[in-house]
């Protein structure tokens, strides 16, 4: 498949000229498949204002590729859940706080949605309190006492690994694939294809560690990093690793350790800026946490406040089922032999049922500037923002149509 980036949406003729008039966006196309030459785009596109920019579309009548997604009402995705918990000296607070909501808050709602659900836990085991974790029933598969050996249940998956304040990335990169006598393959023996993936990190720390692998080194957290080049490395490194369980979308649900500035503890959107300030009892806000979280469209929210830890597993437990409602994430065609798609000139839009009008949506540069209902944002791939996913999955029968521009490039 061959592609060209959203630097190109700009009429070639003026692409230098007026960059910041056209509303010119960075370039979501990456590696080895995004050429480099001089793009010229079809004719086959028109000029779209709108409130913030303006975009070339493509034509509906000239359109090089089409796709058309019908969605089935009802149907609904299974969702894998990966917690991540630190294991370190300060955390035993918040993780009798996780052990006490995580079946009531979290696990209970889901399983009264009807979402087919795992939870698979990266932690320490240990029962009795301190700074390990085990999960009793009914979400755990036996009581803690009887060991390692009897947590595991139809839906928990307990990978036995000690979490430390700063590792938490580099672990789940590490025990992806590394075995263990119930995982031989590591926790992806527990992961299904077919299913959403979320990750809830529980950390009062910040990112600082390495991992390296036979394809790949990774740092994160060195002098200096800026927290959005973190997650990109980590987002960049997990893809590579495994683009089987993490090739699509995912999430990266953050409860790490930036200040709330109110009694009653809320999320922070995707929208919302990092928070650089610790919490009460925190050593760091987690800057890394939070930028994955705002580039995955996850929440996050402030670990100091243990006891507000019901409400945050029943907002997670929401977010997790409106993971599974719908499809908001589409693969890009193939582009016509010869040309290369222009994925500046996507046009995009919606039908709530068959006879509804069809609404456009909006592209953006990223998830970070996700804060209407009807836009969405490429990265490999198409990704709805959550408030236009809410609007697909709010639809009785909808249907996305989704047309592209194409053009060829002069080496």
């Amino acid at each position: 498949m061959r592609t060209r980036g959203a630097a190109t949406i700009c009429l070639w003729a003026l692409v230098c000229a007026l960059p910041a008039a056209l509303g010119c966006k960075a370039d979501p196309c990456k590696g080895e498949r995004c050429k480099r030459g001089t793009f010229i785009p079809d004719a086959a596109v028109e000029l779209l204002m709108t409130d913030s920019s303006i975009r070339t579309v493509a034509k509906p009548d000239a359109a090089c590729a089409k796709q058309s997604i019908r969605a089935e009402p009802g149907k609904r995705r299974p969702v894998d859940v990966i917690f991540v918990i630190d294991n370190s000296g300060s955390m035993s607070e918040e993780i009798a706080a996780v052990r006490h909501n995580i079946d009531q808050d979290f696990a209970a709602i889901i399983e009264d949605s009807g979402v087919d659900y795992r939870v698979i836990m990266l932690s320490l085991f240990g029962e009795g309190g301190g700074t390990a974790v085990c999960i009793d029933p009914p979400l755990g598969g036996a009581d803690c006492a009887k060991g390692l050996e009897s947590t595991n249940g139809p839906r928990y998956f307990h990978y036995n690994q000690e979490i430390g304040s700063n590792d938490a990335l580099c672990q789940i990169l590490d025990t992806l694939d590394r075995g263990q006598p119930r995982a031989p393959h590591g926790f992806q023996d527990w992961l299904r294809p077919e299913a959403a993936k979320a990750f809830v990190l529980v950390t009062d720390d910040s990112a600082r560690c390495s991992y390296t692998d036979d394809q790949q080194q990774v740092v994160i957290g060195a002098d200096g990093a800026d927290p959005f080049e973190d997650a990109l490395t980590f987002h960049a490194a997990l893809r590579a690793k495994s683009p089987k369980f993490f090739g699509g979308r995912y999430q990266f649900f953050s409860i790490v350790g930036f200040s709330s500035s109110t009694s009653d503890p809320r999320a922070l959107f995707p929208y919302e800026p990092l928070d650089p300030t610790p919490c009460s009892t925190a050593p760091a806000a987690g800057l890394s946490y939070q930028a994955l979280s705002i580039a995955t469209d996850a929440l996050r929210y402030p670990v100091c406040e243990g006891r507000s830890f019901d409400a945050v597993f029943q907002v997670l437990a929401r977010s997790v089922i409106q993971t599974a409602s719908a499809e908001c994430t589409f693969e890009l065609p193939q582009a016509p032999e010869s040309k290369m798609l222009d994925l500046g000139s996507v046009n995009l839009e919606v039908k709530s049922d068959p006879d509804a009008p069809e609404q456009r949506f909006d592209q953006v540069k990223d998830g970070s500037e996700c804060k209407d209902d009807h836009s969405f944002y490429i990265h490999d791939r198409i990704e709805l923002c959550p408030n236009a996913c809410r609007v697909v999955q709010r639809a009785s029968e909808p249907i996305v149509n989704i047309l592209y521009g194409c053009g060829f490039e002069l080496n």
